[in-house]
């Protein structure tokens, strides 16, 4: 599987180095940066240069922002079927599950797998300090 990471200015390469600190070295991240002076086709054609020799089918994009200008060009690509699969939303967690899982599951059952636990990857002080609260009265 090859992860394509894209997102505003140099998110996509900070993520990618952040998960290598804390992972390890993850060969199939490849970062797409789109930067001010780029539009939506600049991005798709930086994407297009990244996938060329990509099998579309093993290829998943990890965006930063659902309905941003990195998500739009994942999503072009996506529908006229040059990659698999979009997950908008990109976050370290996300990120540390796909290099940790890619190479045991298909694109398929990783992204319904992100889908059904990325509420576990967000977490508020004061609703975990209630709940914790909660079961010290117990």
């Amino acid at each position: 599987m090859k992860v394509i990471l894209v997102g505003h200015a140099h998110t996509a390469k900070a993520m990618k180095e952040a998960v290598e600190m804390i992972f390890g070295e993850v060969p199939d991240f490849y970062p797409v940066e789109f930067l001010p002076e780029e539009g939506l086709e600049d991005l798709i054609l930086k994407m297009k240069a990244v996938t060329k020799s990509f099998l579309p089918d093993d290829t998943l994009v990890i965006a930063d922002l659902f309905s941003g200008t990195p998500y739009n060009a994942a999503a072009t690509l996506a529908l006229k079927g040059h990659v698999k699969d979009v997950i908008a939303g990109m976050s370290l967690p996300i990120c540390l599950e796909v290099a940790s899982q890619m190479n045991m599951f298909s694109i398929d059952e990783l992204t319904k797998y992100i889908e059904n636990n990325s509420q576990t990857y967000t977490k508020v002080l004061s609703v975990v300090s209630k709940e914790q609260a909660s079961k010290e009265d117990f």
